[in-house]
């Protein structure tokens, strides 16, 4: 900075000579010493009054290169905290939104990183000024004292940013939630929401009521109503509420508070009403209350009244018009049945593609006819008689349809009629045993297909000595002949393949043919519902009894005389803490008792007389903390479960239940710590269970309080269990594992078809629970000092699942054999400080992991690359099929990783992957080394790209554009080094999201440009996240 010194001198020097020429004058105007030495005192004060604003001004040009760098620095630990509040919004979102504080705070950041953005030319130009000679020093003062300005507003903001309250506050609940709307719609149902919208829109008619017969499609057009555009333009809130039979005022006000956001612990019905009465108050709202029985005060829940001041809407359905007029409704709408064209067209559809004859086609034409136009009759009948051709069949259909059973009850209208003919079409008595069994649910409840199959061979209703695993086969095949039939329904979502459920009507079909009145043995249910205790009579005629999910038992008779019944069903009855003495004493031929989710704390001694028991539930019955000795009395109990409880001792006399076939316990433990009972595990005691067909005790030394030296005697007498088919266990071990696999007939014979070992100290837990072949390994080397212990590679290689842990010496994965790989579909791999790689040279050509399709690496402090390459790659006749499934990769805490992909034949493995998610890897620099090679369409089915806490990540794939057709969402986090994304304006159709990390919605700059394809108009949006500097990202969206 030549120039500043120069200029530095020259302004002094003036003023020194200036003073001297001061000083000269006055003594050859004679002045006297005193005089002189005051005006130079005086001449110096000025001189350095006037040197602080000039050294200012000096410095400011003189250290703008510094200033600007501590500016950048400032200004990145403000973005990165606007990143982290930006994180912590979306995380709370939709419950909490941000203050106006917080949004006022945020513009002035995003107005500051403009202002920024502004000066950084004018730095750059000034940073061509060469050897000191600069164009403008003042200019360069100027630009100096505007960027130490700007780092004190800087400073400022990230003061401002600690917020002295919070920075969220509650969200307000969202206009509408949509309901998801059955794919068969009729245009019946789209003329009758015209009628309803007409009534909304009519200020004279704020109460309208929907009614009709059961099935007849009334829950559809509410559906359409919901989701109805124009319906958010005129209600401020759009209130859902299924009310069904066993409706109560606490149930809807939970639905409502949970609905608009409102926070009602530990109120009142009372104090519930007046808070939803304060919420809605001046609300214009639409209530629809789908499958309502009787009157409703809805002043009582709540709401104020709808009338036409207040442009508040209620709109219900029922099966009752008297139900209507209860609730004074302004005007009911009645759903009439489908007129014969559409009928047709909906029982074609559920028939599916059969080739009528023309007697076919009549008996076709009368089955529509007797169905009545009943949307679900059509459904149920039309399921039943899927793809049948044979002629006979459909006229002896019509035949049964035309002539129901006259055994029900008066009250059963056409919809039974239709309903019981498909009941009776089914010519297997298993499968009808089976459906009525489904009405012991409660109304609108998911049915898991495991538990009610178990039931069922429980209670004897699957005929023949069926193993558990047969009887699963069995049942599904039952389950899936009654959701083709549509008595049963598969349910949506991720529980569509789990869970079953029957329709409301179905089972108020299924309630009457099993009534006192009906054909059918009798059940007893009171399930989820609110209706008093039984009569005598009714528990002593049952064959079933039901009271699941009914919150209101909380007691039960002394000592009921049950002489019939067969399965007793107490799951869910929170309320109910004690069961009489005595209550069991009468119970002859109980088959199935399940007191899951009760609120008991033991049983009653009269569990003793349950001498037919052959199956016992207790899972998550958290206040149990005793089981009875008498428990080992139940000589024919098969299965028993016993998890979520806190019993502070278990007797080992339950292995003397010699008949077991399933025996599960689990997280039993009131404490954490392992308390030694005392109990003796006596050689040959577990072996009296030598039936055991699914062993689940993963923890049954800690469980039973028996000392570890118990070890070998279980290892032993388990591999002695000759039909066993599922096991989950924990070996401290792998010597003890490897005594069992040498010893287990199940194991050698590969009769075992579902396993989870864990071999490794107590105190971890099952990680991999949804696959049914699991192992970890918490450990090292084998004895023998192989990679692996020999126990631990047979396991691996029948494994789909396979989580490593510990491995200290372990420095390629693909060492442990590649042919144990070769079934593994999940692999995770964590703390294994000296593994280098996953797969080397060797393990390609082996083809190792060719089926993995998740792959996850946490904590690898030493792991360089995913697959090393020794040499060229292989060559194009050659087929290496490591990877080649791999559709999910999570790697996170691997330091000394550079790159994710170690070259571009890598990518090419990688075709399948759908998921790359890269976390806390503070060596990384990108995806790919710069002298590799990728192609335009590499990684096709990528869907989610998530970076985050990536400090040195530089390029990903080089910046350039790459096709990215399957691409729906990227995340990006605290990479403060990346400028550039691999993407243009047509590289990525199908992308949706581009966010930080559980950031849905940052500060964007939307610039739309618009061009033409395919003859239609899009628009693209170049996306500019203010969080990375200089990275521009686009998101397509069709018009």
């Amino acid at each position: 900075m030549i120039w500043v010194t120069r200029l530095c001198y020259l302004e002094f020097d003036c003023a020194v000579n200036l003073l001297r020429r001061a000083s000269i004058g006055v003594a050859e105007g004679g002045g006297n010493g005193k005089t002189s030495a005051a005006i130079a005192q005086s001449a110096c004060e000025i001189l350095r009054c006037l040197w602080v604003p000039i050294t200012k001004r000096i410095n400011y040009a003189k250290n703008l290169s510094k200033n600007w760098k501590n500016l950048c620095k400032k200004t990145s630990e403000l973005g990165a905290r606007r990143d982290d509040i930006d994180a912590t919004i979306e995380r709370v979102k939709p419950y909490k939104t941000p203050t106006r504080e917080c949004e006022e705070w945020k513009n002035n950041v995003e107005e500051m990183e403009k202002s920024i953005m502004i000066t950084k030319p004018e730095f750059e130009d000034e940073k061509k000024c060469l050897r000191g000679l600069c164009p403008d020093i003042f200019a360069r003062m100027r630009l100096g004292g505007r960027v130490v300005n700007m780092i004190g507003e800087v400073e400022e903001l990230l003061t401002k940013s600690k917020f002295e309250n919070d920075f969220v506050t509650d969200s307000p609940p969202l206009k509408v939630e949509k309901k998801l709307v059955p794919d068969s719609l009729t245009v019946s149902a789209f003329k009758t929401l015209e009628k309803v919208l007409d009534k909304i829109q009519d200020k004279t008619t704020p109460k309208i009521g929907i009614w009709g017969m059961g099935g007849i499609g009334k829950t559809t057009i509410m559906q359409l109503l919901n989701n109805t555009p124009e319906i958010t333009t005129m209600f401020d809130f759009v209130i859902w509420v299924t009310v069904s039979k066993s409706w109560n005022i606490e149930k809807i006000q939970e639905d409502v508070g949970q609905r608009l956001s409102i926070n009602k612990t530990n109120e009142s019905t009372d104090g519930v009403a007046s808070i939803l009465l304060q919420k809605l108050e001046d609300k214009k709202y639409l209530l629809l209350l789908d499958d309502v029985w009787e009157k409703i005060d809805l002043s009582v829940v709540g709401f104020p009244n709808a009338h036409q001041e207040n442009g508040c809407k209620v709109v219900l359905t029922t099966r009752k018009l008297e139900v209507c007029r209860k609730m004074e409704i302004d005007d009911e709408i009645k759903v009439e049945v489908l007129p014969e064209k559409e009928a047709w067209e909906m029982f074609n559809l559920k028939v599916g593609n059969v080739e009528m004859s023309p007697t076919i086609r009549q008996y076709a034409e009368e089955i529509v006819r007797e169905c009545g136009g009943l949307p679900l009759a059509l459904k149920v009948v039309g399921g039943a008689l899927r793809k049948v051709k044979n002629e006979n069949v459909w006229r002896q259909f019509l035949r049964d349809l035309k002539s129901p059973a006259e055994a029900l009850i008066e009250d059963i209208n056409e919809v039974f009629k239709s309903l019981k003919v498909s009941y009776d079409y089914l010519t297997d008595i298993e499968q009808k045993n089976c459906f009525l069994f489904c009405g012991l649910y409660p109304e609108d409840h998911k049915i898991k297909k495991s538990d009610l199959i178990v039931y069922w061979r429980a209670e004897g209703l699957l005929s023949g000595k069926l193993t558990l695993a047969d009887a699963r086969v069995k049942g599904d095949v039952i389950l899936e002949a009654l959701v083709d039939t549509s008595l049963l329904e598969k349910c949506d979502g991720k529980a569509s393949n789990d869970y079953v459920k029957m329709h409301d009507v179905v089972q108020d079909l299924v309630l009457a043919m099993t009534s006192p009145k009906g054909e059918e043995n009798l059940h007893l249910v009171s399930a989820g519902t609110s209706t008093e205790m039984p009569e005598d009579k009714e528990w002593e005629n049952a064959t079933r009894i039901s009271f699941m999910d009914n919150q209101h038992l909380s007691n039960l008779p002394e000592s009921p005389d049950c002489p019939m019944v067969l399965t007793l069903l107490l799951r869910g009855c929170s309320n109910l803490k004690v069961i009489p003495e005595s209550f069991f004493a009468n119970m002859p031929r109980l088959h199935v008792l399940d007191l899951s989710n009760t609120g008991i704390n033991s049983l009653p001694v009269s569990i003793s007389k349950l001498v037919t028991l052959r199956e016992l539930l207790l899972n998550r019955c958290f206040n149990l903390n005793v089981l009875p000795l008498e428990l080992s009395e139940l000589k024919e109990l098969e299965v028993l479960e016993v998890t979520g409880a806190h019993l502070d001792y278990l007797h080992i006399g339950i292995f003397e239940l010699t008949n077991l076939r399933r025996l599960k316990i689990s997280d039993i433990r009131s404490n954490g710590n392992f308390v030694d009972g005392g109990q003796i595990l006596v050689p040959g005691l577990i072996s009296k269970i030598s039936q055991m067909e699914e062993f689940y005790v993963p923890n049954l030394l800690y469980d039973f309080g028996v000392s570890v030296k118990s070890e070998n005697i279980v290892a032993s007498e388990l591999s002695n269990f000759s039909s066993l088919s599922s096991v989950q266990f924990q070996f401290l071990s792998a010597s003890n594992l490897q005594y069992f696999l040498q010893n287990s007939i199940s194991w050698r014979e590969r009769k075992l078809t579902e396993f989870r070992f864990r071999v490794g100290p107590r105190d971890r837990s099952f990680n991999l629970s949804k696959y049914k072949k699991c192992l970890t390994y918490e450990g090292g080397r084998g004895e023998d000092r192989s990679i692996l212990p020999w126990a631990i590679e047979d396991v691996l290689s029948r494994s789909n699942a396979f989580e490593l842990v510990g491995h200290g010496e372990l420095t390629t994965l693909s060492d442990v054999g590649a042919r144990n790989t070769y079934e593994l579909k999940c692999c995770d791999v964590r703390s294994c400080d000296m593994l280098e790689n996953i797969v080397n040279r060797n393990g390609l050509e082996m083809d190792a992991f060719r089926n993995l399709n998740i792959l996850s690496l946490r904590s690898l402090r030493n792991l360089k690359c995913i697959l090393k390459m020794e040499g060229p790659p292989p060559p194009l006749s050659g087929v290496a099929n490591s990877f080649t499934n791999l559709k999910i990769l999570f790697v996170s805490n691997c330091p000394m990783m550079k790159h994710v992909f170690s070259n571009g034949f890598m990518i090419q493995q990688l075709s399948n992957l759908e998921w790359l998610q890269i976390a806390d890897c503070s060596g990384l620099e990108g995806m790919l080394p710069e002298d590799e090679n990728v192609e335009y369409e590499a990684l096709p089915k990528l869907k989610v790209l998530a970076m985050w806490g990536l400090s040195e990540f530089v390029s990903c794939f080089k910046g350039n554009a790459m096709c990215w057709k399957s691409l729906e969402r990227v995340e990006i986090s605290k990479c403060p080094k990346l400028r550039k994304l691999p993407l243009d304006v047509n590289s990525a159709a199908n992308l949706k999201k581009i966010m930080p990390h559980k950031v849905l919605r940052p500060k964007l700059l939307l610039v739309p440009v618009r061009w033409m394809e395919s003859s239609r108009s899009h628009y693209q949006y170049l996306v500019l996240l203010p969080q990375a500097q200089g990275i521009l990202v686009v998101a397509k969206r069709g018009t």
